[in-house]
């Protein structure tokens, strides 16, 4: 039996667990959103750990990933900080999340277009939706305007040149 399909599912899994994480923020449920996005990373490790596997990597599980990074870890991200941390900074609080989903998404661009190789350059969409949802965590007493350098620089950091290692170093490309 072919199993060419089981890092998609994953993918889907990402893709489906980054959506659930908005629901939950909009309800104001924001420890069930940080939980989705979490499993979300999981499942995200997950599809790139079993395409290398079965050697089933694809343009099309490349670009499905893509499009579920950008919801699990651009747009569920900062949907929750948002509105957890910085819904009382109205236009500013808007401008840095907004800012923070443009510039995963040209992450995710020119890692589309990029050769494969050991490392990332910029921070991945993952690592840094990661951060910027476990920052959530943070005491409510902190002054929101705090997390706007450090969207600011996660941000940045993701569209940087700034070279990162690749954890799937030993275990093939994706």
């Amino acid at each position: 039996m072919k199993w060419s399909w089981l890092p998609s599912f994953f993918t889907i899994g990402n893709l489906i667990t980054g959506a659930i994480s908005l629901f939950f923020s909009i309800q104001m449920m924001y420890t069930a959103a940080l939980i989705m996005i979490i499993v979300a990373a999981f499942c995200d490790v997950m599809d790139g750990l079993v395409a290398r596997w079965l050697r089933c990597s694809s343009d099309f599980g490349k670009q499905l990933d893509s499009l579920a990074d950008i919801v699990s870890f651009g747009v569920a991200p900062a949907f929750l900080i948002f509105l957890f941390k910085l819904s009382d900074i109205d236009w500013m609080g808007i401008v840095i999340v907004v800012l923070f989903i443009a510039c995963g998404a040209l992450r995710l661009a020119r890692f589309n277009l990029s050769a494969p190789s050991t490392g990332f350059v910029g921070m991945p969409i993952t690592a840094a939706g990661l951060l910027l949802a476990l920052s959530s965590l943070l005491s409510e007493n902190l002054n929101p305007w705090i997390f706007v350098p450090i969207i600011g620089l996660l941000s940045f950091l993701m569209v940087s040149r700034v070279p990162f290692p690749s954890l799937k170093r030993n275990i093939g490309q994706k």
